[in-house]
C-alpha cells in the first residue's frame, strides 16, 4: 500500500474515532462502530490497488474491492466512485443518500452528512462540477450543483443548494445558498499528524 494511502486512512479514522493504531483500525472495522468509515476505507484500498494493477494477486484484490464496494454502496447508500478526488480527514458520519460526482475535487476534512449530493448541471456541462475547499462542513440535505467552486471553511446548512460560488469563511443557508454569517466551519478531530510527522513517526 501507498505510504499516501495509508496516511488518508490514519487521517480518516482519526477523524471517524479520535483514535489510531492498525489493531483499533481492525476492531473498529470488523464491529462496524463507524459504518462510514468502513466505506471509506474500501473506497481508499480500491483507489490504491487501481492505481497499481501490476501483477495478478494486485489485479486479484482490485476486483474484490470492485465487488465490496459496490456492495457497500447498496448497503449504506453512499455513491463515490473512485475517480472522484478527496483529500485526507474524510468524515461520513451518518450514511444514506449520498451520491457524489466522479469529477469532483474535494480538500482536506471535509464533513459529508446523510442526503448530500455533489453533481453537475445538466443545463450547461455533464462533466464539470464542484471544487471543494479544505475543512469544509455539508450539512444533511444540501446539493452542490455544477462547476461551482467552495473555499476553506465553509459551512453548507442543510437542504442548501448552491449553485454559484461560495467564498471561504463563511456559512451559506438557502435555495439557493447565501452567506448567513463570516465564520469559518466547526471541523472536529483534525488535530492528527501532518503527512511529514506522519513520515517520520
Amino acid at each position: 500500500m501507498r505510504t499516501e494511502t495509508k496516511y488518508k486512512i490514519y487521517a480518516d479514522f482519526f477523524r471517524a474515532s479520535r483514535k489510531s493504531g492498525i489493531a483499533r483500525l481492525i476492531k473498529s472495522l470488523f464491529q462496524q462502530n463507524y459504518v462510514g468509515f468502513n466505506y471509506i476505507f474500501t473506497l481508499r484500498l480500491h483507489n490504491d490497488f487501481h492505481a497499481k494493477k501490476r501483477n495478478i494477486f494486485e489485479r486479484i484484490c482490485f476486483r474484490l474491492l470492485v465487488k465490496n464496494l459496490k456492495r457497500l454502496q447498496i448497503k449504506y447508500g453512499i455513491e463515490i466512485p473512485h475517480q472522484a478526488s478527496i483529500g485526507e480527514g474524510l468524515l461520513i458520519p451518518h450514511f444514506g443518500g449520498i451520491v457524489i460526482h466522479p469529477n469532483v475535487k474535494i480538500g482536506k476534512n471535509c464533513t459529508i452528512l446523510q442526503g448530500v449530493t455533489i453533481g453537475n448541471n445538466l443545463f450547461k456541462s455533464r462533466e464539470d462540477v464542484a471544487t471543494i475547499g479544505d475543512n469544509v462542513t455539508i450539512a444533511a440535505g444540501a446539493k452542490i450543483v455544477g462547476p461551482v467552486t467552495i473555499g476553506d471553511n465553509v459551512t453548507i446548512g442543510a437542504n442548501s443548494v448552491v449553485t454559484s460560488d461560495i467564498e471561504p469563511n463563511c456559512i451559506v443557508a438557502g435555495m439557493p445558498a447565501k452567506i448567513i454569517s463570516r465564520k469559518e466551519s466547526i471541523v472536529l478531530n483534525t488535530d492528527y499528524l501532518s503527512f511529514d510527522e506522519y513520515q517520520k513517526r
